[in-house]
């Protein structure tokens, strides 16, 4: 069985397969699903950036048209920056293949354990956006089956979101443009999501990793006749500590930019979400909605940081390992190791967004009160 048939690897496989991300595709699988992604997109943006123009004196249709499209550009982004760096990609699944093959049996349960923790977070975060997606998106749907139970002659014609299909016969065609329209969103969720499942594959080894290389630290073996086995042993988990630490500075500098894109789109689409929550508080349908749409942006950044956060604990808590190991019973030579260790292990990995804002709650918290601000501003000129 291939490596990355396994049940760990298997939704993160899956998922970006379908859309073209996976980078041990072929290369005539990657264009197909592309081209058609591509092709799909474009026909699904043009009715609303037509809407946008037409209707650019409209407030209300200004914030209905820009939260998708900001998710959308969201989609955009993410997909352009994994195709651009497919090849570091690889390069990365390839080093996961390999650091699978460098521990013992007892180290690997330790990996083990992560890849299964990252295996759950993936189908549940898979489960989640895809979820809100469908009620979004099904929103009109949803509002025809009510009229349909209370036997209401009232028929409804409508799309999530404003829409200008210039001379189309929308009422003629309704149903095609809807199930085209519904499939393409999935798509673009299905897109981002499959961006995300790979970042969790690497970031979930980074944990697995910094835990292993712990589990190794603490069972230094002492030797009072003979010091060679235990300076072999903490020469082997300084190596084992630089490997981990090159193998997430390269997960940074591959996702800095994206991370800073996610940023500020999702501090303006939260700000937007939260006024089309406020103005539409008379109508159910736009309130179970659009309150369906909040799940993204503020999943999407909560996951983003918590992922940085829990690298920075990982990184760091290799200071506890280190004391709570049997140094002081190893050689002098050892434990002058194990002190140059120590002080390395002090500096934290780090995600970053743009070089300069460290992906941790702390910014996760900024980013929140900052759409507030921005919130409040968009309110304002909404209800004048």
């Amino acid at each position: 069985m291939d490596f990355w048939d396994q049940d760990y690897f298997r939704v993160v496989k899956i998922t970006t397969c379908l859309v073209g991300q996976w980078p041990y595709q072929s290369s005539k699988e990657v264009i197909f699903s592309r081209s058609i992604i591509i092709i799909l997109v474009i026909i699904h943006l043009i009715p609303r950036i037509r809407a946008l123009i037409l209707y650019g004196d409209d407030p209300e249709i200004i914030l209905s048209v820009s939260s998708p499209l900001i998710i959308d550009i969201v989609f955009v982004f993410k997909t352009v920056n994994n195709s651009y760096n497919f090849k570091r990609m690889k390069n990365l699944l390839r080093k996961i293949y390999e650091n699978w093959r460098i521990f013992s049996t007892d180290e690997l349960q330790i990996l083990h354990q992560y890849s299964a923790s990252g295996k759950k977070s993936a189908t549940i975060y898979l489960g989640v956006v895809i979820g809100s997606a469908g009620l979004f998106i099904t929103q009109p749907l949803q509002l025809q089956l009510v009229h349909i139970l209370m036997k209401t002659n009232e028929t409804i014609r409508l799309f999530p979101v404003p829409v200008d299909y210039g001379s189309i016969n929308v009422d003629k065609y309704y149903w095609s443009i809807t199930l085209l329209t519904e499939f393409t969103t999935v798509l673009i969720a299905l897109g981002i999501v499959a961006c995300d499942l790979l970042f969790f594959t690497y970031s979930y080894h980074v944990f697995g990793l910094f835990a292993t290389l712990g589990y190794t630290i603490e069972h230094l073996p002492i030797d009072n006749d003979n010091g060679f086995s235990d300076e072999m042993h903490v020469k082997r988990c300084i190596k084992l500590h630089y490997r981990i630490i090159e193998f997430a500075n390269e997960l940074e500098d591959l996702y800095r930019w994206t991370f800073l894109a996610v940023i500020g789109f999702n501090m303006i689409l939260i700000s937007i979400i939260a006024v089309e929550l406020v103005v539409n508080l008379g109508s159910a349908g736009k309130m179970i909605q659009y309150g369906s749409l909040t799940v993204s942006p503020f999943g999407h950044l909560f996951v983003e940081c918590l992922m940085g956060q829990r690298l920075i604990d990982h990184s760091l808590g290799i200071q506890e390992y280190i004391s709570n190991a049997q140094w002081y019973a190893s050689s002098v030579k050892s434990q002058k190791m194990i002190s140059l260790f120590l002080m390395r292990s002090q500096l934290p990995c780090q995600l970053t967004a743009g070089k300069f804002l460290v992906m941790n709650f702390e910014t996760f918290n900024t980013i929140v009160g900052n759409s507030a601000l921005y919130f409040t501003v968009l309110l304002a000129t909404q209800l004048r």
